[in-house]
């Protein structure tokens, strides 16, 4: 064993100075300012993801080609890789290519360039920096506190008000990385105090849709303590069979509707429509993105579904369908192999993450991806910290 010189003593200080402010621009900074600006969550977290590469550079300097695209080449990496494809193969046929291609090509680098900052990081997470996670979750609820209700009422039409609720439905997201940074520390009532006031800030803004999707995924969490891999086989499959069969549900609208007939009931009469007059655009979809430029240039009404469902469906078809059908069933049960205090808040996160799109919330906007990045950024993260051994105790 060599002893190190001042000068990598030096230099290994400096990294993980570097480190720690990229992961508190990232994880603190980007979803405080959230709130308040949708720029910085496309400023603060890649300034803090080159941060992390510079320092890993000097903490990890082995990482290699294979360590960082590793990921995909797994089942659930294959998958994505084939449901991508099949994404920029329908921009042939999209009839917004303009619109489309561009916002597919940022959404695929926004994602990759979690896989190499994620293999720079240290093969051991400090526990200071551990708690960075937490700290930026529960600043980012004060900050919605003295923001929202009952200070004044929350418009959703408004501009400030509206980054006001995208910054809550981004903060719900980054819970389940820091709660499952703060049970690796077996803090728990650090852990309940964090959800309590999380929760209380989503009532004051209010996000309902955000805190409906949360409750459901702390539910599916819960049973993943008890048996993280029966319940994610058991979500996966629910999930892969809601992305196949969903137009069953709006083929049995037929009947003509009253002019009050509820929202859901108009959406699914107009999923219907879409579904008998598409012929084999039922097979191959009507090229990526069309649903989000459709409603812009009024190719859609805007009573058309907004849920994740019709947009794969109408989007990319049968064969899109069966491909993110396929990527749902691996994702839940890749997390739930996970390590056994780790999986739980896996299978919250994916259930968060479905639910938003299936009750049509940021499916496929740019900051929702970049918050996507970031989530899988901060469960990297925090997985350095989950300990295969524990420093035995002192004698008393």
């Amino acid at each position: 064993m060599t002893l190190r010189t001042n000068e990598e003593r030096a230099s290994e200080d400096a990294a993980n100075l570097l480190l720690r402010i990229g992961v508190a621009a990232a994880f603190v900074a980007a979803p405080v300012f959230q709130l308040i600006s949708q720029r910085a969550i496309f400023i603060l977290p890649p300034i803090g993801g080159a941060l992390i590469l510079s320092a890993g550079l000097v903490l990890a300097p082995k990482t290699s080609l294979r360590d960082i695209f590793a990921v995909s080449f797994s089942r659930v990496g294959l998958a994505a890789t084939f449901l991508f494809f099949w994404m920029l193969l329908s921009l042939l046929w999209t009839p917004f290519p303009g619109e489309a291609a561009p916002r597919l090509i940022k959404a695929a680098l926004t994602l990759l360039a979690v896989l190499p900052v994620a293999a720079s990081l240290p093969a051991r997470t400090r526990v200071a920096n551990l708690y960075l996670l937490p700290l930026g979750v529960a600043l980012t609820a004060v900050g919605a506190l003295l923001l929202g209700a009952p200070f004044f009422a929350v418009d959703p039409a408004s501009a400030s008000d509206e980054n006001l609720i995208i910054g809550m439905e981004a903060a719900l997201l980054m819970l389940w990385p820091a709660l499952a940074a703060t049970h690796l520390r077996k803090r728990a009532t650090l852990s309940a105090s964090l959800a309590i006031i999380l929760a209380a800030a989503a009532v004051s803004v209010p996000t309902p849709v955000a805190l409906s999707a949360t409750v459901i995924a702390g539910l599916a969490m819960g049973l993943a303590f008890r048996d993280a891999r029966q319940t994610g086989r058991w979500i996966g499959r629910i999930g892969a069979a809601l992305f196949l069969f969903a137009p069953l549900f709006p083929l049995t609208i037929f009947m003509k509707l009253p002019p009050d007939a509820p929202l859901w009931m108009q959406r699914a009469k107009i999923w219907r429509e879409i579904i008998l007059n598409d012929g084999v655009r039922i097979i191959t979809g009507h090229g990526f993105n069309f649903v989000s430029s459709g409603f812009w240039h009024g190719y859609l009404p805007q009573q058309a579904p907004r849920s994740m469902l019709f947009e794969i469906w109408t989007d990319l078809g049968l064969v899109g369908a069966v491909a993110i059908a396929v990527v749902t069933r691996l994702a839940y049960k890749a997390a739930a192999v996970q390590s056994e205090r780790l999986a739980p808040f896996w299978i919250g996160a994916l259930t968060y993450v479905y639910i938003m799109g299936f009750l049509g919330v940021a499916t496929s906007q740019a900051w929702w991806i970049t918050m996507l990045a970031l989530a899988l950024g901060a469960f990297a993260f925090v997985s350095r910290g989950d300990y295969k051994t524990s420093r035995p105790s002192a004698p008393r």
